[in-house]
């Protein structure tokens, strides 16, 4: 917080943002930070303003407080020339509290939030270390209505993020499995709401009428129940899966393949034979219907066992 005195010599108080940044550069360069607001010239590289450089490269900057999106630059130290932006859409900041904002080059601070006045426990799922790798889930944290999960993303590694939300009622509920584009072009032509701080919020209306889960372990295999009716089938549709891997728990259960309806159906007997020999050619079974149809949905009526059976076809590496 600063102060400054009118013409008639009151002291006005402006409410400042501290942003810092920790960026190593050559001497004799330096970051800059720009906006699209009056304050900063409306991304003018002349009206950007330079950091100062701190010990540990950390270079930091007070702004007045105002809603304003922002990017920052690396250039030479007396005038900007020969700029290399960071990578990423423009980030945005909106608060009316003093604020210590702490950025990452090519990172982006990314809150998941999901509509929740009954506060159950939520986790969520995702495709980025943060949201379990697609893995495991993690939980969120409640306030008042909402629960929520902050993460920082790397926007050249995951420049798309695919998660979903999860419930723990009496029974277990999901949502779809939604994306978050952070390229600049999509995320700044996109419906998202940006509206805490710097953050981007991706957001979830609310998950407790979804009676049926899809989970995702990665771009071309999801799972879960095996489907027993028209609406389970036509849940899988709107996923644009439309080949199924049933896992057989029953011993005297055949392996076999048909065509059902718009669906390629394949009962797997996986208890038959557990030897080595026999898990390597099921895991090649699976790459080869992988190659041909992209996607695939592997079902069990246990998802403890799927998840187990899915866990060796990762660990030999067939799931690119």
């Amino acid at each position: 917080m600063a102060t400054i005195s009118n013409d008639n010599h009151q002291k006005l108080l402006i409410y400042m943002l501290t942003f810092q940044l920790q960026y190593q550069l050559l001497f004799g360069d330096a970051i800059y930070i720009s906006g699209d607001s009056d304050y900063f010239g409306r991304w003018s590289l002349n009206q950007a303003k330079r950091m100062q450089w701190n010990q540990g490269h950390l270079w930091t900057i007070e702004i007045p407080i105002h809603d304003f999106q922002y990017k920052y630059f690396a250039s030479t130290f007396n005038q900007p020339t020969n700029v290399e932006w960071e990578f990423g859409p423009n980030r945005l900041m909106r608060t009316t509290e003093s604020s210590h904002i702490v950025d990452i080059w090519n990172h982006r601070k990314v809150m998941f939030q999901c509509y929740n006045p009954q506060k159950y426990p939520m986790l969520i799922s995702g495709s980025t270390l943060d949201l379990g790798n697609n893995i495991k889930r993690v939980h969120m944290k409640q306030k008042q209505d909402i629960s929520y999960k902050k993460i920082i993303a790397n926007v050249i590694e995951d420049k798309v993020i695919h998660y979903q939300f999860h419930v723990k009622t009496k029974k277990h509920y999901s949502s779809s499995i939604m994306s978050l584009y952070l390229d600049t072009a999509a995320l700044q032509n996109s419906n998202l709401s940006f509206s805490y701080k710097n953050y981007i919020v991706a957001s979830c209306e609310g998950i407790e009428t979804i009676t049926k889960s899809i989970y995702q372990l990665d771009s071309h295999i999801c799972y879960g129940y095996v489907p027993n009716d028209k609406t389970d089938f036509n849940l899988l549709k709107d996923y644009n899966v439309h080949t199924i891997v049933e896992f057989s728990s029953q011993v005297d259960q055949p392996t076999y393949s048909v065509k059902f309806g718009d669906f390629n159906y394949h009962t797997v007997n996986f208890r038959s034979n557990m030897n080595e020999n026999y898990i390597s050619r099921l895991c090649s079974f699976i790459q080869l219907l992988i190659t041909k149809y992209q996607v695939i949905y592997v079902c069990n009526n246990s998802l403890s066992h799927v998840r187990k059976y899915l866990q060796v076809y990762k660990s030999l590496g067939i799931s690119k």
